[in-house]
């Protein structure tokens, strides 16, 4: 029989928890990189869907509702969504076990937000495999919408915004300043480094011009707030936009690539 304080019981369940973890670390993380190859996939499919924007033929999402909606797409597309959603799962309970052994804050940090992230393009994925599958450009443009119908609502959004921003910047920072290379066992290849500059520049570029649209949306034009997909529409439509989103979509596939070439190798997601 239990016995002490509930406080206790839930001091002891903790360590148990951690120590748990710890144990078990190392085979999780051989399980969760499966997550990041995963990940590669669904960005090698955004840069696609980018480049289509350029290009003046792209119909679709170019976010990654838009990615899974092409995998969905495609012969054995169910096969593939599950294939993804395990690993985007396995991710999950990776990150799940970094913010807990975790020695660092900004390790510990940076493993809840891509838990959240993980969790999310599962559910997509499930979402997708069940036939209900549906446009992250417009649920994020809804949320906006009633975010903004609420008291102080415009100041929430304009915060939300300046803080995608600075995540687009640092990313950008982290990206020339080769960062990403304590994620990976062992040393990089120039070619790898090279793909790794590439893809964390591009990824910073467009989500810090999605945090300028969402910075927009708060005068009340919540069509900016449509995610990634808004974002590169809007690099489209720049002087010499073309160009430079067919820069951003090759940088995006960088990313990708250099996600399935690291997989195996990742020390952190």
């Amino acid at each position: 029989m239990t016995s002490g304080s509930p406080r206790d019981q839930v001091e002891r369940g903790a360590r148990r928890g951690e120590a748990f973890a710890h144990a078990h670390e190392a085979g999780v993380k051989r399980v969760g990189r499966a997550g990041v190859a995963a990940e590669g996939v669904v960005y090698l499919l955004i840069a696609w869907l980018a480049a289509q924007v350029a290009l003046g033929s792209g119909g679709g999402s170019a976010d990654s509702s838009g990615a899974l909606a092409q995998v969905a797409a495609k012969p054995f597309g169910v096969v593939l969504l599950v294939v993804l959603a395990l690993g985007f799962l396995a991710m999950l309970a990776w990150q799940v076990v970094a913010v807990i052994t975790a020695d660092k804050t900004s390790h510990r940090v940076s493993a809840v937000a891509k838990a959240v992230v993980a969790a999310a393009l599962a559910v997509s994925c499930l979402r997708f495999v069940s036939g209900g599958g549906s446009s992250n450009g417009q649920q994020q443009q809804t949320l906006t919408q009633r975010v903004l119908e609420a008291p102080g609502g415009a100041v929430l959004v304009v915060v939300v915004g300046l803080v995608i921003v600075g995540i687009g910047v640092g990313t950008v920072v982290r990206g020339f300043k080769r960062s990403f290379e304590d994620k990976v066992e062992g040393t990089l290849s120039p070619a790898l480094t090279g793909l790794g500059v590439a893809g964390w520049v591009a990824r910073g570029v467009a989500f810090a011009v999605l945090g300028a649209l969402v910075v927009v949306s708060a005068t009340g034009d919540t069509g900016k707030s449509r995610g990634l997909d808004a974002a590169f529409r809007e690099i489209a439509a720049q002087p010499f936009g073309t160009v430079l989103l067919l820069l951003v979509a090759l940088g995006l596939a960088a990313y990708g690539v250099f996600q399935l070439l690291t997989a195996r190798r990742r020390a952190r997601a």
